[in-house]
């Protein structure tokens, strides 16, 4: 089903784009846990009473009381969205918009390989780049929990919230997926495929800022996140899950399809 030195070439490339993400991610999960100590925890507290708008907007605005309130409400409102979107893009691009927009899928096509093949190759090289990208950083945020607050991380909750993101990332990553095999030319996935998670997530700032605009929630993908419900132990988290789940495999699938039928520029 996959081409496997197609494969190859896709994942040592992805790992190495990967590493600058990884890197940024590692560093503020880990400055976010320090930051849990009771002393930087009241000077966040100020930074929100300083500036409760702005706060609010970022998604900074939450529980704090224990250690993995204080993750969701610090880590998962803006990093752990915002990095993995601008990684999910920029890999799409390189996988599959790149190769159609100069022409050089004529090279891929040249082998004895099919649309299919190949772009099922490309699916399958992007999705496992994302679930690694957010394995990692749990790995991470969990070695730094234990080494400074040993014991202070719900690990299932962690965990939990993490399985979570990783669907909401694939379904961001299925946006970028189907624009990049919709279009042909770099410009429409630029306005389609980068610009509506962006787009998107100026939405989710908004509505974070409460009052009538916190209406605008329905208007965006990210609020399909159940960080608070998996913190409190509130709300169906299944039913969120299922649905980002179900949304990322029609997006990968489209794609696919309309790739595999659509008139390339060869």
């Amino acid at each position: 089903m996959i081409s496997l030195p197609l494969f190859k070439r896709n994942m040592i490339a992805s790992i190495k784009f990967m590493l600058i993400f990884l890197a940024v991610l590692a560093m503020y999960t880990s400055i976010i846990i320090w930051m849990f100590d009771p002393e930087m925890a009241d000077l966040l507290n100020q930074y929100s009473e300083m500036m409760p708008g702005f706060m609010s907007a970022m998604g900074m605005s939450g529980g704090v009381g224990t250690l993995i309130e204080f993750i969701n409400t610090y880590l998962y409102g803006f990093l752990m969205i915002i990095v993995p979107m601008i990684f999910e893009v920029m890999l799409v691009n390189k996988l599959i918009m790149k190769y159609v927009d100069n022409g050089s899928m004529a090279c891929l096509l040249s082998t004895p390989n099919s649309r299919k093949k190949i772009i099922f190759t490309q699916l399958v090289s992007i999705a496992i780049s994302v679930v690694v990208l957010i394995v990692l950083v749990t790995l991470i945020g969990l070695a730094c929990s234990e080494i400074m607050f040993p014991g202070k991380l719900d690990i299932d909750k962690y965990i939990s919230l993490n399985f979570s993101t990783v669907l909401l990332h694939l379904m961001v990553s299925g946006i970028a997926v189907f624009s990049a095999c919709f279009f042909n030319e770099s410009k429409g996935y630029v306005s389609v495929g980068v610009g509506l998670p962006i787009g998107f997530y100026l939405i989710e700032m908004l509505s974070n800022m409460g009052g009538d605009l916190e209406k605008l929630k329905y208007l965006t993908i990210y609020t399909m996140l159940p960080g608070e419900s998996i913190v409190s132990g509130s709300g169906d988290v299944i039913l969120a899950n299922i649905a980002m789940l179900i949304i990322a495999f029609v997006l990968y699938v489209s794609g696919a399809i309309w790739f595999i039928k659509k008139d390339l520029p060869l």
